[in-house]
């Protein structure tokens, strides 16, 4: 993760400092605490200058082990005090190569300017202790992705089921802010306030000043963001943000997001109205069993059928949540680009069924789904008829789908599977697995194990365990004894390839 630095800046988001703490406890490290000072630190960077000033970055801790004052321990009182000035917060001092402990002088000097201090023995390199930092820094990126992602799909809940007013409602409960959105004439088209802040008051100032750019400013103690929405001929609208702490990337990210929807909202009423009587009449016609149905469905999958009316069935896979919904969510985006919208449908917890026009070829269909189809397994159908669409076809591709590994399609005449659909291998693949694996899914659900997963990454593998390890982010000894029970439990030897052949038929045609 690339970090870019403003050295003047002194107001950093919380969630760029890391705990002193934390730094401590990393046992590998073996760092002795010295000296209490600020909490919290940006970064580590390793000086052996004597006046590093210019090349730090307000926050740091400075790793050293003293080289500049080797015969002037007494300069360590200048040096800090200089630390202190340019906002630095702490010193990892180096022992066992200039000097055996930390000198005194430097101890009294960090003591003098309120610098944290701590000793790194001469086996540590400095090197281990900025690893540890950057993996830190990338977990934590990953996971504020992660809720960053989930938050938007409650949005995206929230604007869906809920309308504009529960939008609102939804964004400030995240963003714990005021919220409203005024017109250009400053009328007031919905607000939620928190506490004494009102942010409607805000949001007609703002209207009425004629701010019609996206913007930031304070007011006071509060902080205030102003995000333009698209024109419509002679209205705009415009969503005011207030709160008394500061917004920060995410939260930025959350107001953009929420004012995307609101604009969907607000500007193409006329379109949602039509598409909502569309889905009540289909509805309505489904639970009446009338022919209308049939004309309710042609209206609403027009957008997704071809010129002959025909789909084309496509079957996703993952083995987690997340790259699921980033295929998803780049798909959904493709299709927004081209005015076209996203048919999906549930088929299991990793798995979704989509429809797209049944003139797309296999190779247009994988493209739209981009770097994400890298981590998803995707098979596409053939084109059918809407109305040949069937649980069986659907069937057909889950099995397909089961037999591809992370990152590889199929088209309808590559999978060659559909021999896996025949009765009589159905029926002797369903016995084989009550012998064997379906042990091991009554074994997970039981203990909260996670051996079904680890057969499949192992036998998919080839029975490489370095390889199955890694697909699994496990280690290699804590596959080989997740190996060992599942030989136990189904009574097998995962050892014999014949075996390994005959239990990935198997696993590929349970669908999870």
């Amino acid at each position: 993760m690339a970090i870019s630095f403003d050295l003047q800046k002194s107001d950093w988001p919380r969630e760029e400092w890391l705990p002193l703490n934390w730094l401590y406890s990393l046992k590998n490290l073996e760092l002795t605490p010295i000296r209490t000072g600020h909490p919290e630190f940006l970064l580590c960077q390793p000086s052996e200058l004597k006046d590093p000033g210019e090349f730090l970055v307000q926050g740091a801790v400075v790793l050293t082990v003293g080289l500049a004052f080797e015969n002037s321990t007494e300069d360590f009182h200048g040096y800090t005090r200089r630390l202190a000035e340019i906002g630095a917060v702490g010193i990892g001092f180096g022992t066992g190569l200039v000097f055996e402990s930390v000198p005194d002088d430097l101890i009294t000097a960090a003591e003098e300017t309120g610098l944290a201090l701590f000793e790194v023995p001469r086996r540590i390199p400095f090197l281990s202790i900025l690893t540890a930092v950057q993996s830190e820094r990338l977990r934590r990126s990953r996971r504020q992705q992660e809720r960053l992602l989930d938050i938007q799909e409650k949005l995206n809940s929230a604007a869906i089921h809920g309308g504009l007013q529960e939008l609102i409602d939804t964004t400030s409960d995240f963003l714990a802010a005021a919220i409203a959105i005024s017109d250009n004439d400053g009328r007031i088209v919905a607000t939620h306030d928190r506490g004494q802040v009102k942010a409607s008051a805000h949001a007609r100032e703002v209207a009425t000043a004629g701010k019609a750019l996206s913007s930031a400013d304070t007011v006071g103690n509060l902080h205030r963001i102003m995000q333009r929405m698209e024109q419509q001929g002679e209205r705009t609208h415009l969503m005011v943000v207030i709160a008394e702490h500061t917004f920060h990337g995410p939260e930025r990210s959350i107001i953009k997001h929420a004012a995307g929807l609101a604009d969907i909202l607000l500007q193409r009423p006329i379109y949602l109205r039509r598409a909502r009587n569309e889905l009540n009449t289909l509805a309505l016609s489904l639970l009446l069993h009338i022919d209308a149905g049939d004309q309710a469905m042609d209206s609403v999958l027009d957008s997704v059928s071809d010129a002959s009316g025909r789909v084309r069935p496509v079957l996703i896979h993952a083995d987690r949540a997340l790259p699921l919904n980033r295929a998803l969510k780049h798909l959904d985006t493709s299709l927004a680009n081209q005015g076209r919208y996203l048919f999906a449908l549930d088929t299991g917890p990793l798995s979704r069924l989509i429809l797209v026009r049944g003139s797309r070829t296999v190779q247009d269909v994988v493209s739209r789904f981009g770097a994400a189809g890298s981590s998803i397994r995707i098979a596409v159908g053939e084109p059918v008829p809407w109305r040949e669409l069937t649980m069986e076809r659907v069937r057909a591709l889950e099995v397909a789908v089961q037999t591809l590994s992370l990152g590889d399609a199929a088209g309808p005449y590559e999978a060659g599977s559909g021999w896996l659909q025949d009765d009589a291998v159905r029926q002797a693949l369903d016995r084989r697995a009550a012998e064997t694996v379906d042990r091991l899914t009554t074994h997970d659900a039981e203990k909260s194990t996670d051996l079904m997963r680890t057969l499949e990454a192992y036998l998919r593998s080839g029975g490489a365990a370095s390889a199955a390890a890694s697909s699994l982010g496990v280690h290699r000894h804590t596959l080989r004894t997740r190996i060992t029970q599942i030989e136990d439990i189904c009574e097998v030897d995962l050892s014999d390839p014949f075996t390994r052949a005959e239990l990935l038929l198997v696993t590929v045609t349970r669908v999870v």
